[in-house]
């Protein structure tokens, strides 16, 4: 078994979760707590990745992975309706999140594969 920090989908999580640190520092303090949840989730991603690594029945917290990222994908996308972040950034983190959610899903489907 890899260490889950040598696995590509968990670069992709740790570098989403560090643009996403960037970006919600720059909230209105209006949108605080939007911000909050945004870095959770982001959080709730790497940590994910790291307990379907550890355990033997992946699926369980592959699909929590899955639900954490359509999570955040709801989340950016109102942090932009609400012009919290500019379409640009938003297509960086549309890019991040879509990679780990590609990944997460080729892992899910080995994990039922081999069960």
């Amino acid at each position: 078994m890899a260490l889950a920090t040598d696995l590509a989908i968990y670069h992709d999580a740790y570098e989403l979760l560090t643009l996403t640190t960037k970006l919600t520092g720059q909230y209105h303090r209006n949108f605080r707590d939007l911000a909050r949840d945004i870095r959770a989730e982001a959080t709730a991603v790497v940590k994910s990745i790291y307990t379907a690594n550890c355990t033997r029945d992946k699926a369980p917290a592959i699909q929590r992975l899955r639900e954490h990222l359509g999570t955040l994908q709801l989340f950016f996308r109102l942090s932009t309706d609400l012009r919290q972040i500019s379409p640009g950034q938003f297509g960086s983190t549309v890019k991040l999140t879509t990679a780990v959610s590609k990944q997460a899903t080729g892992w899910l489907n080995y994990a039922k594969a081999r069960a």
